[in-house]
């Protein structure tokens, strides 16, 4: 099987979920790993299977992704699933249905199958500690335990889970 391994990532969280799942597939496929910049819209018809990265920005998948996402030229029985990194320790389930919506959304457009997202906890990029503290009105109390719960993250353990879940959709 042909599949493509595409992310796109600012603070290399995204990039270590994409290299984990790489890792795993491509001891039984024959795979491309690549960063959204380096992959063409007109290269995704090429692929049976596209697992695509994205950190949530402002909970919503980063606007590259969005944006490559709306312009795929899909070919035929192709078949997607995705990857998100997020700061936050946990979201509730029906929160993350809404986060990948954009994904689902193309997958029904171009008649692609869509199998599934992976999610993952990660460092939140330390220039935005202050400006989410403040949009979150948290105290200095609750921003350390938030940062406590993020730092390490995606650690051995979220790495070992997207590998699970990579030859899970993969089958």
């Amino acid at each position: 099987m042909k599949v493509l391994v595409t992310y796109f990532s600012q603070t290399g969280n995204t990039e270590k979920v994409a290299k984990s799942i790489y890792e795993e597939i491509s001891q039984a496929n024959d795979v491309d790993l690549k960063k959204l910049d380096d992959v063409g819209v007109e290269d995704f018809a090429g692929y049976d299977f596209v697992f695509i990265g994205s950190p949530l920005h402002s909970a919503n998948l980063a606007a590259p992704v969005k944006k490559y996402l709306a312009n795929i030229q899909a070919g035929s029985n192709q078949k997607m699933a995705g990857f998100i990194t997020h700061f936050s320790a946990a979201y509730p389930n029906q929160d993350m249905e809404g986060f990948t919506e954009p994904i689902k959304a193309v997958c029904k457009e171009k008649k692609i199958e869509y199998k599934g997202c992976f999610d993952c906890q990660g460092f939140l990029a330390e220039a935005l500690h202050e400006p989410i503290k403040t949009a979150l009105n948290l105290s200095d109390e609750a921003w350390g335990e938030m940062h406590k719960q993020m730092t390490g993250h995606p650690n051995e353990e979220d790495l070992i889970s997207a590998k699970a879940f990579a030859r899970e959709v993969l089958n």
